[in-house]
């Protein structure tokens, strides 16, 4: 190692910091704390270079805490300088970076080198980039912030801050009792991977037990939701996603409008299937990225004051649904209108522009609208023609011939060719 110079600048160490960079839980439940401050305590775990150590009691009931790494490194993970954890989602740095991998977030997820030729250089960039009020940590795509919300940790856990076991209890060699600083508990297991962390695993993300273990979480609820649908033969939606309100009716009055109005900044939607009375809803996007977002960011937030439960709809895997698209939410309710014996209704066209015109008409021309109406025999179809005029069957009598009424021509309307004509 090079030796050390007498100039800290020169050395490149951690210069003097008034507070340390640690999360609420770490503070402790006591709000008047008292700290120890020492300049250039010890080197930090991660780059090696001296920094200032900060000590306190994490709480009444807490035991002593101290820095482990120094501020520049935390600020260049944006994790906490003792518990090494997200400070904006309470994570784990190995779980933040897993998702922000899955999700896309290009450049978002930085690999600390760890020689140290390598290191020293990477040190000093964060310096620079710190130095001119910028972010060592790139911005995560909305995506990957919608999910990191809804896996935050954010409530103080200062069950954390506990006293370490006595070793000396458990070997039956204890004799201080009550003034003893330390827990008084036989070890649960001695094998127990949660009691062997370290700082540097836990920085870079490489063996984190406590990562491991929620992230198992994680997938074996889902898991058990995928196993659900498939007891039910139920598959998710392509692009479809369910809500509803949380809890026992009455929900409250919900329009159309409300629904879109909450929905539309994360894609375009297609179609909007309200069920106000029943407190649910389906909502239909362009997009299967569109919904994705859209489930991760509205998941147990509040609409119209209540809380409201979002997931993807699901649609029967044989087709013996009621046709509409949608199966059931993501409380694993199945839709209540789905019918498994019902008739599945013929789809009519929509009239064609123009065709259901309110405007007036004029002298010598019929709507396509009263010619509809015009009495047919059995098995004669009325539905309007795109080009106007109706849908006749073979044999059927055809009516006096009558020019069908476009808006576009009438002389009341300005820019038609019959009314530039009578000019």
């Amino acid at each position: 190692m090079a030796s050390i110079k007498r100039d800290d600048v020169k050395q490149k160490w951690e210069g003097d910091t008034e507070f340390p960079l640690v999360c609420e839980t770490c503070l402790g439940d006591n709000p008047y704390v008292r700290m120890t401050k020492e300049a250039f305590g010890k080197k930090c775990q991660i780059c090696e270079n001296p920094f200032t150590v900060f000590a306190w009691q994490a709480g009444t009931k807490g035991r002593l805490k101290r820095v482990e790494i120094c501020r520049n490194c935390a600020q260049a993970k944006n994790v906490c300088q003792v518990c090494i954890y997200d400070l904006q989602y309470g994570l784990p740095v190995h779980v933040r970076d897993k998702v922000l991998r899955e999700s896309g977030s290009a450049g978002a997820v930085m690999a600390p080198p760890q020689s140290m030729a390598n290191r020293a250089w990477y040190t000093a960039q964060q310096e620079r980039i710190l130095a001119q009020n910028g972010t060592a940590q790139a911005t995560p795509n909305a995506l990957a912030h919608a999910k990191l919300s809804d896996m935050a940790r954010m409530e103080p856990r200062y069950e954390r801050n506990l006293a370490k076991l006595c070793s000396f209890f458990a070997k039956g060699e204890c004799d201080r009792g009550s003034k003893c600083p330390f827990r008084h508990e036989m070890p649960k297991d001695r094998n127990d991977p949660m009691s062997q962390q370290n700082t540097k695993d836990r920085f870079y993300g490489t063996n984190d037990p406590v990562a491991k273990k929620i992230i198992g979480k994680q997938k074996r609820r889902e898991h058990i939701e995928k196993m659900k649908d498939e007891s039910n033969d139920y598959e998710k939606a392509t692009s479809t996603l369910y809500w509803r309100y949380a809890g026992q009716g009455p929900y409250p009055p919900t329009t159309e409008a409300d629904v879109r109005d909450a929905f539309y900044a994360f894609g375009e939607i297609v179609a909007v299937r309200l069920q106000a009375d029943k407190g649910q809803c389906f909502v239909e996007y362009s997009q299967p990225e569109a919904a994705e977002l859209a489930i991760a960011s509205m998941h147990r937030k509040t609409l119209l004051e209540r809380q409201i439960q979002v997931n993807w709809a699901r649609a029967p895997k044989r087709g013996d649904g009621d046709g509409n698209g949608g199966g059931g939410g993501g409380d694993g309710e199945s839709n209540s209108n789905s019918n498994t014996n019902s008739v599945p209704q013929p789809v009519r066209p929509a009239a064609p522009p123009g065709g259901m015109s309110m405007a007036p008409v004029p002298k010598g021309l019929v709507s396509v609208v009263k010619a509809s109406n015009v009495p047919r025999p059995a098995g004669v179809s009325s539905v309007p023609r795109p080009g106007g005029g109706v849908i006749r069957g073979a044999g059927a009598k055809r009516p006096p011939s009558q020019k069908p009424y476009y808006p576009s021509t009438n002389p009341e309307r300005l820019g038609s060719k019959t009314a530039a004509n009578q000019d």
